[in-house]
């Protein structure tokens, strides 16, 4: 499947992946190939997707996520990775 990751700065991300997890207001979810559509909202919370050979992992400022069994999209107000977030201040800065 491919996940797409759009901020305000336009696509941020955009690679085949074989497992995206992530928090709505819900709670914690994993998203695989196939899997039923679905249209949900994020809460502040770490991305993490998977493809054959290597790991993401992103914090995301809450969003919208869209999933169609082939592709997930995300939108959030901003992607850091987690080297570059004071956990303590990410909620807009």
């Amino acid at each position: 499947m491919i996940l797409k990751i759009y901020s305000p700065e336009g696509l941020v991300f955009n690679k085949e992946v074989k497992i995206v997890s992530f928090r709505t207001v819900e709670g914690d979810m994993g998203v695989l190939d196939k899997r039923a559509p679905i249209i949900g909202k994020l809460e502040v919370s770490k991305l993490i997707a998977k493809d054959e050979n290597n790991e993401y992992v992103y914090m995301l400022e809450d969003g919208f996520v869209h999933c169609d069994g082939k592709n997930v999209i995300i939108i959030t107000e901003a992607m850091k990775s987690p080297d570059e977030v004071d956990p303590h201040k990410f909620m807009g800065g």
